[in-house]
Parts: structure tokens; C-alpha cells; sequence
């Protein structure tokens, strides 16, 4: 298992994991990638949901 999501020889598994966890972002988040002795160890993938437009609130405090 640890072969397919080496860093140093990167395979097309791992892209593809990678590749998921982009797409599964929806308008706002990120992915962290966890590498633990040069194996990608966790892909975590954050969801934010924006509940207020900062532009907005920054317009009307000026």
C-alpha cells in the first residue's frame, strides 16, 4: 500500500485521490495533505460554509 501513495515516485492512485478530494471542495475550503515518512498519510478536506459576505460588512462599517 505505502508504494501507491509515495512522494517519491507519485502514482496515478494517488493523484487520483488527490484529484477527489479537489472536487469534493465546494465553493470555499482546502485540502491538507499529510506525508509521514515520505508516504501521504491523510487527505483531509474542509467544507466552509460562508454565512456572511465580508465585503458587505466592511462596506457598511466605512
Amino acid at each position: 500500500m505505502g508504494d501507491k501513495y509515495s512522494t517519491k515516485k507519485i502514482s496515478s492512485t494517488l493523484i487520483e485521490e488527490i484529484k477527489r478530494a479537489l472536487q469534493s471542495v465546494g465553493n470555499f475550503g482546502s485540502i491538507e495533505v499529510y506525508i509521514t515518512k515520505g508516504i501521504v498519510s491523510q487527505i483531509t478536506i474542509r467544507n466552509i460554509k460562508k454565512t456572511v459576505n465580508t465585503r458587505n460588512i466592511d462596506n457598511k462599517l466605512s
